[in-house]
């Protein structure tokens, strides 16, 4: 028994040392430091074990153990809510100026790997929630394959919205690249926000008029890990792959992790000049618990915490992931009714929230 106590008192010591390196991710540019965006991404994992350890320890009456456990859960609680909201938040008046918000990553409308047509659930949805802004993310129309269509009607049904980035054919750069704004009320000014990486990874921006108040739209796609099948098949089947595959994944990771490092702070530095105030949507790739959420969130809220349900994992391919898809916004206004929704033609699930601005 002496034994077995000392090996899980060296499990503990060593996952709650890691826990903690999680807890530092978001303080330590990947640039200098990546081995904390590895611990940032298993911070989940890492405190689930920790709390199966805490309960093992209390049921063994290990007091003095539990307290040191129980003290370092403590210190990352604030991340809990980034994760899992068990109990949802609504406004008591949601009456004034509200804005419907949508954020999605269409993955090319099924261009990759089409499962079917879910074009009349994709349509329905965004009807029902009657959205003000919509933000896209691998929009553009790549193929002319099964997705061509569901471009056509889209475009179609809301060509009354003001866009931005939609150039979708254009062969010359900035080519639209997937990452656009759609906006039911009028665009006075837009752009790119930045052009870090000059690829599909990119940020946009537009000025929109609501009433009497001008707001900064910002949309974003931060630096995709770009997986191909073989990295996909070795997720699958982990415990068989090889040391080459692995290092492959791992060397992906950490190119991912400093590229988006670089753009996140390139997002920072321009979102802290915009002259209004901000919503900013997007696909992070990247954790609550990362270096690159932290730097784009800074003051602002996130629409999850402030009225989501449950664990809201927003990538469902094939690589693990919790939450990397979001809709931030200026720390002075609430919002409400955050929801995701599932289709089958991409990778990613379409969040939703609606943001009361007075």
């Amino acid at each position: 028994m002496k034994a077995i106590k000392a090996i899980l008192i060296l499990v503990q010591i060593a996952s709650a040392l890691c826990l903690i390196c999680a807890y530092l991710a978001p303080y330590f540019s990947p640039e200098e430091a990546w081995l904390f965006a590895f611990f940032g991404l298993a911070l989940p994992l890492l405190f689930a074990f920790n709390v199966l350890l805490a309960i093992y320890w209390l049921a063994t009456k290990q007091n003095k153990i539990l307290v040191g456990v129980l003290l370092v859960l403590l210190m990352g609680s604030n991340y809990v809510p980034s994760y899992l909201q068990v109990f949802p938040k609504t406004l008591k008046d949601t009456s004034g100026i509200n804005l419907r918000i949508i954020d999605f990553n269409t993955h090319y409308m099924g261009a990759y790997d089409f499962q079917g047509n879910d074009s009349n659930l994709f349509f329905s949805l965004i009807d029902s929630i009657a959205p003000d802004i919509m933000c896209f993310q691998e929009f553009t129309n790549i193929s002319g394959g099964p997705e061509k269509s569901m471009f056509q009607r889209f475009l179609t049904h809301y060509r009354n919205y003001a866009n931005v980035n939609t150039d979708l054919l254009n062969t010359n750069f900035p080519a639209g690249y997937g990452v656009c704004i759609f906006s039911k009320y009028p665009v006075i000014n837009k752009g790119f926000l930045e052009l870090v990486n000059q690829t599909s990874n990119l940020t946009v921006f537009a000025d929109v008029v609501v009433g009497k108040d001008t707001i900064r739209i910002v949309n974003t796609h931060l630096k995709s890990i770009v997986f191909d099948q073989t990295d996909y098949k070795t997720f699958e089947v982990i415990e068989k792959a090889e040391s080459t595959d692995l290092r492959r994944i791992v060397a992906k990771l950490k190119y991912a992790f400093k590229a988006r490092a670089k753009q996140a702070v390139a997002v920072r530095e321009r979102l802290e000049k915009s002259p209004y105030p901000l919503i900013v949507c997007g696909d992070f790739n990247d954790s609550p618990a990362s270096y690159s959420y932290f730097n784009i969130k800074g003051k602002l809220k996130d629409s999850f915490i402030e009225s989501g349900i449950g664990m809201s994992r927003t990538y469902v391919g094939k690589m693990p992931s919790f939450r990397i898809d979001y809709i931030l916004h200026d720390a002075k206004w609430q919002s409400f009714d955050y929801k995701t929704n599932r289709l089958n033609f991409s990778d990613h699930k379409m969040i939703s929230c609606t943001i009361k601005l007075r």
